[in-house]
């Protein structure tokens, strides 16, 4: 399977992400499954949903950001 990239904002250093799938969920019932990506560089956490399609769905929080977890250095750098 290819590594599909998520519609996310930049790494770190202006680059893409290089993400590692760090958890992977297919026991949803209805061909759909969720991963957990971890970026090496940067450390952002992010949880893409997959459908049917094989279509990528990226969960955001309230302020729509997609990060799950994100590094306080990373946070201070993009403010």
């Amino acid at each position: 399977m290819a590594l599909q990239k998520p519609d996310i904002s930049v790494c770190i250093d202006g680059k893409a992400h290089i993400w590692m799938i760090v958890a992977e969920d297919a026991s949803l019932g209805d061909g759909s499954r969720l991963e957990h990506r971890w970026c090496k560089k940067c450390g952002c956490l992010t949880q893409v949903g997959f459908g049917v399609d094989g279509q990528p769905v990226v969960a955001v929080d309230e302020d729509g950001s997609p990060h799950l977890a994100m590094p306080k250095i990373l946070g201070a750098i993009i403010k």
